[in-house]
């Protein structure tokens, strides 16, 4: 059997933003898609003061724009020693910045 990993809360709800806009699926089908993340509290990561404390001391730094978000995911992934695999090339970037060990999953191979 797989192992279950963990996910940052802040990723189950752009998870729902994107089925709800990108995809147009109704809420409830939304949530029932992703219940089994939220069903046991273990498997999801709080977003925490302290996260957007340190995300946000470096805001001017690495010159964050619109990926403040991606930067807390990256940043509540440091904090409880995960990796971050992304398709987001942006996102890597900033991971790798803020010391996450990062996969970016479109690198050429």
């Amino acid at each position: 059997m797989a192992e279950i990993t963990r996910v940052p809360a802040i990723v189950l709800a752009e998870t729902f933003s994107q089925l709800r806009r990108t995809f147009g699926q109704p809420a409830n089908l939304s949530v029932r898609l992703l219940a089994f993340w939220w069903e046991e509290s273990d498997r999801v990561l709080p977003t925490t003061a302290a996260s957007l404390q340190v995300v946000l001391s470096r805001a001017g730094e690495l010159e964050f724009g619109g990926n403040v978000h991606n930067a807390l995911i990256a940043q509540v992934c440091r904090e409880n020693q995960l990796g971050l695999l992304t398709a987001d090339g942006r996102q890597h970037r900033l991971a790798l910045a803020l010391g996450v060990d990062s996969t970016y999953l479109l690198a050429a191979t």
